[in-house]
């Protein structure tokens, strides 16, 4: 697999892009879960969306899985990114200058894979990540994504002392605030006002360490020229708020703040509004999305 990965990532960034635009397309038209929720997830957020915007939303989808071995196989980073050296890595080191770290957060959106590649260049980051269950696989994924500078801590309570251990040392971390958790570690907090299950980490990590908290996004640019960088500052000497489901639902109405960008970058396909075994219901009133206030850097 690793060779094939390698092969894979000789090829320049706007032919994996035509690839996977094109793979990501035929499997959300093939019969199965994956394309209905796609759709039904697209619609959820935005009622209104063209047959073009749901066609396109299925070829960033190919596009993000032909990153992957891009990305994991190449050793140095050589691709053009607008706004990441000069503007977000320079205001997230003035954040982590108090010495509380900085953490950041990198929804499934645009291309996620580059941005702790390009912070790893400059400072130390540790990024939490599902393990698969396969323990050669979960090898592979923690030895293709591992850099100088960039450590993986596995979505488990070794993981997420790690990124406590991080933001201690003033470093930051990495992780993917709309993954679903499992039952039992998250709340319930409005997503385009529906219920989703999401993760409490963030809100217990800052209580902790009371580091800053950012949301970062990577937009894909058109036939492979790169990305462009986003930033929203969501606690900047700040906290969020005490309540766990409040503190998820700022996060998540962040969230829908950069997807409004371009809705056809995000993951639709994955199953956000999943309910894992030994989670509670949700409420049946949960529906309203705060109003925040970021301050941004585009």
């Amino acid at each position: 697999m690793t060779f094939i990965f390698w092969l894979i990532s000789r090829l320049p960034l706007r032919v994996l892009h035509a690839i996977g635009g094109a793979v990501g397309l035929l499997a959300a038209r093939l019969p199965g879960r994956y394309g209905r929720r796609l759709e039904e997830n697209f619609r959820q957020a935005y009622p209104e969306v063209s047959n073009a915007m749901l066609a396109d939303a299925a070829r960033q989808m190919g596009r993000l899985v032909m990153e992957m071995p891009y990305f994991w196989s190449r050793k140095t980073l050589s691709v053009h990114t607008e706004n990441l050296d000069d503007y977000l890595w320079p205001e997230l080191a003035r954040l982590g200058a108090a010495g509380n770290g900085v953490i950041i957060l990198t929804p499934h959106l645009g291309c996620f894979e580059v941005l702790p590649q390009s912070h790893a260049r400059l400072r130390p980051v540790t990024c939490l990540f599902k393990p698969p269950h396969q323990p050669w696989l979960r090898e592979f994924v923690e030895r293709m994504r591992a850099r100088p500078n960039m450590a993986m801590a596995p979505a488990n309570p070794r993981g997420v002392r790690m990124l406590v251990k991080a933001l201690k040392r003033g470093q930051a971390v990495g992780i993917l605030p709309d993954q679903v958790p499992s039952g039992g570690e998250g709340t319930w907090a409005p997503f385009f006002g529906k219920p989703a299950y999401s993760m409490t980490l963030v809100h217990r990590l800052q209580q902790l360490t009371r580091a800053p908290v950012v949301m970062v996004y990577a937009e894909r640019l058109p036939k492979g020229a790169g990305y462009r960088g986003h930033l929203r500052i969501l606690c900047d000497g700040g906290m969020l708020p005490d309540d766990p489901a409040a503190a998820s639902a700022v996060i998540n109405a962040t969230i829908e703040d950069l997807i409004a960008i371009d809705p056809t970058q995000y993951l639709w396909g994955y199953n956000r509004y999943k309910h894992p075994a030994g989670a509670e219901l949700p409420p049946d009133t949960l529906s309203a999305t705060p109003t925040v206030t970021n301050n941004n850097i585009q």
